[in-house]
């Protein structure tokens, strides 16, 4: 059943509903997986933990909806789980049912977030010691490491890739997406935008944990708002992970609403 990942790149591919292309990224970062078979050496599923900065490491895949789909997720959590004791998954029905998690001995902490509503039109108001500024002006990639790692203790987060540091990475807009500065130059956060049409596709606000009892977030995400307008944007959506209720109130507060939950269930 211990497999390295590439093998269980085409049970992966199947589980996603994406080529095997498409998900090799994402095998490549994985440190160990498990393909459990029926008795006909027919896939039950498979899972892959690839490592998290502060959470042990995040379970991908699942088991096949069906009948066996409990027991076929059970038994390669306790494999996943005897390899590494600290780990997190999404309790996504079609993978990794809320049921099964728990059967397993791990717990609801926190939960991924799509919210959308119309592009907010408040003005940013930067807390007094920071200052914000485009993503496209932010030459240096140490910079840009720093202000992707104000994500790193929260769960739902994977450590930042060289490919993550590079101009427009993954077709965001680095000219509408924004990083903060503390008043020793230093990043403080960053907010990165896609842009759709009349959406701004944007990545809940990363914000250094010592500075999130200011309003830096909500500033980041306004300031990304602002400049989503200028572009053309009429609407927004938001995905988070690891965000807090009262983040989610905030978001609220400007006319947000959610469309998507997924539970993250964590075994420490």
């Amino acid at each position: 059943m211990d497999v390295q990942p590439s093998v269980a790149l085409p049970t992966f591919a199947r589980l996603y509903g994406c080529s095997k292309q498409d998900f090799a990224a994402t095998a490549d970062q994985m440190t160990a997986a498990w393909v459990l078979h029926d008795e006909r050496q027919e896939a039950l599923g498979a899972i892959g933990l690839r490592p998290s900065p502060a959470h042990g490491a995040e379970v991908m895949g699942g088991a096949f909806p069906g009948p066996a789909q409990h027991a076929a997720a059970l038994t390669l959590l306790g494999a996943a789980l005897a390899a590494q004791p600290q780990l997190y998954a999404h309790a996504e029905t079609h993978l990794l049912p809320a049921g099964v998690l728990e059967a397993a001995g791990l717990r609801r902490v926190s939960a991924y977030t799509r919210m959308s509503g119309p592009l907010p039109t408040l003005l940013p108001t930067v807390p007094e010691g920071f200052r914000i500024v485009p993503l496209s002006g932010v030459d240096s990639l140490q910079d840009r490491l720093a202000a992707q790692e104000t994500y790193s203790d929260l769960i739902g987060h994977t450590p930042v890739t060289h490919e993550a540091l590079q101009l427009n990475f993954g077709g965001s807009d680095d000219a509408l997406g924004r990083v903060a500065y503390d008043a020793a130059g230093a990043p403080a956060g960053i907010c990165r935008v896609w842009l759709q049409g009349f959406v701004a596709k944007i990545g809940s606000p990363g914000v250094r944990p010592d500075a999130r009892a200011t309003m830096l977030r909500w500033a980041l995400l306004l300031s990304a708002c602002e400049a989503a307008r200028a572009a053309g944007a009429t609407r927004i959506e938001v995905d988070a992970w690891g965000d807090t209720e009262v983040q989610r109130a905030e978001d609220e507060e400007l006319g947000l609403t959610i469309d998507e939950l997924t539970p993250i269930y964590s075994s420490s």
